[in-house]
């Protein structure tokens, strides 16, 4: 138990050396409104899933937001520990070792400690991805391990909008080889792994629900409606022209912007006039959501098979970094929300501008290292004797598929979005040398045995 919890504490650290490096948790543009509405229970527009705010205000104790990244590295550690028993087997000290080597890999070589040192409910995607994979799979897993790892999935599907889609469709991914007739050995009934999948994500959602209700934004799940889903059509350039070719029969409120309509996502969310102007007419939104959809669906589905091939290759590390507009923005926030935190935060690299460049070059190093890993794992998957590891494998890959899509699909192309998950692949192939590592130490073992016994016999 010691080992394991000296292991633990060591791979918290590692992982999170960006943090250590930047003098601070890094910050996105984002970040500001979770912190905000964590505090003081207020909801910001655009309106974000609530759960992470109230992760942030109960994991910070209201102090700092050190506290909060050091709990999303410990719950990254956790489901890697659930993972690594899983996958690679063994005696709890190999299995340890390899943990901590693992952890050390994935901080050198990998997005995963840019995600854990980001005040974003980023990290948990790929959180989502290893305890969803799990209950799914491993039926072996005691009553406390299967609520624990139970409750990092409701927190991470209820910690950003895109997740509960996501986790809706990667659940369905799974159990359709089930039902053809595929069960992995060791893995729990249909049944039950339904129910370990599907009441926490119902649960997240009504959580969601709850939280958003309670800010005075009504029983849903998202706050904002459709607005990030209008921003990528206004993107594409789909709702404009319906707006163009509707506009002389329709009365809505947007006709009056023909002439400085967005052009970009990050143009109507944030810089256009008409997305104010639409505040109070949120059915207007779905309306155009709606109708853009249904007057060019081929279109959109070809855009969004273009959007997705483009996310699933958008996964450069560090990419919150370049926003540089990300200190002067949210620096309020953090004077009202921890006051303690200002001078850090003041004093990082990030703030000064000065961790970009280091973002940028292990971003190269980063995709390199993603693209072997692929490699190498089709190898590994295709191996005898390897059916955990496959399953693990070709659960992976769905799983980007499924983020890449519901992302490019409903909010846009960004980096950010594939890079919290990218690192799943290299973890991958680690487990699979770890996996290797033991079986020939298993080999090696009953050889010199071998030898042992046959010395020993009388001539």
């Amino acid at each position: 138990m010691a080992r394991a919890l000296l292991c633990g504490a060591v791979a918290t650290c590692v992982l999170l050396w960006v943090a250590w490096y930047n003098g601070y948790p890094t910050t996105f543009p984002d970040t500001g409104s979770y912190l905000y509405t964590g505090k003081f229970f207020r909801a910001l527009a655009p309106f974000r899933a609530p759960g992470y705010s109230m992760f942030t205000r109960i994991v910070s104790l209201g102090r700092s937001g050190w506290y909060i990244a050091v709990a999303q590295a410990i719950l990254t550690v956790y489901a890697l520990r659930k993972a690594c028993a899983y996958l690679i087997g063994g005696e709890h000290r190999f299995r340890d070792y390899c943990l901590l080597a693992i952890v050390c890999l994935l901080a050198a070589f990998s997005s995963l400690p840019w995600e854990t040192s980001l005040l974003m409910p980023d990290v948990f995607a790929g959180v989502l991805f290893l305890a969803a994979f799990l209950l799914a799979c491993n039926g072996e897993l005691r009553l406390t391990e299967r609520i624990g790892l139970a409750a990092v999935l409701a927190l991470s599907v209820s910690s950003h909008m895109s997740l509960l889609p996501i986790a809706l469709v990667f659940v369905t991914a799974l159990a359709i080889p089930r039902f053809l007739g595929w069960r992995p050995q060791g893995a729990p009934s249909i049944r039950a792994m339904a129910a370990w999948l599907l009441v926490p994500i119902m649960a997240a959602g009504l959580w969601t629900a709850t939280l958003n209700r309670e800010m005075g934004l009504g029983f849903r799940l998202s706050a904002s409606g459709n607005e990030f889903l209008l921003a990528r059509l206004f993107g594409d350039g789909i709702a404009a022209d319906y707006l163009r070719a509707n506009c002389p029969r329709k009365g809505f409120v947007a006709c009056g912007y023909l002439d400085e309509l967005p052009h970009t996502q990050g143009e109507f969310l944030f810089y256009s006039p008409l997305l104010p102007a639409m505040a109070d007419h949120r059915a207007e939104i779905n309306e155009i959501s709606r109708g853009a959809i249904a007057a060019y669906p081929v279109r959109f589905l070809w855009s969004s098979f273009t959007e997705t091939l483009r996310q699933l290759g958008s996964f450069r590390t560090g990419d919150e970094t370049r926003t540089t507009a990300a200190p002067d923005t949210i620096t309020g926030d953090i004077k009202k929300v921890f006051p303690g935190d200002l001078s850090a935060y003041r004093d990082s690299r990030e703030y000064r501008d000065h961790i970009f460049p280091l973002a940028r070059a292990l971003a190269r190093v980063d995709i390199v290292v993603f693209v072997l890993s692929l490699i190498a794992c089709v190898a590994f998957a295709r191996a005898r004797g390897a059916e955990k590891v496959a399953a693990f494998f070709y659960a992976a890959i769905a799983f980007l598929i499924i983020n890449a899509a519901v992302c490019a699909t409903l909010a846009g192309v960004y980096d950010r979005y594939q890079s919290r998950v990218a690192w799943i692949i290299p973890f991958c192939l680690a487990v699979c040398v770890c996996r290797l590592i033991r079986e020939r130490k298993n080999v090696f073992a009953d050889v010199d045995s071998t030898d042992y016994i046959s010395a020993a016999e009388p001539l």
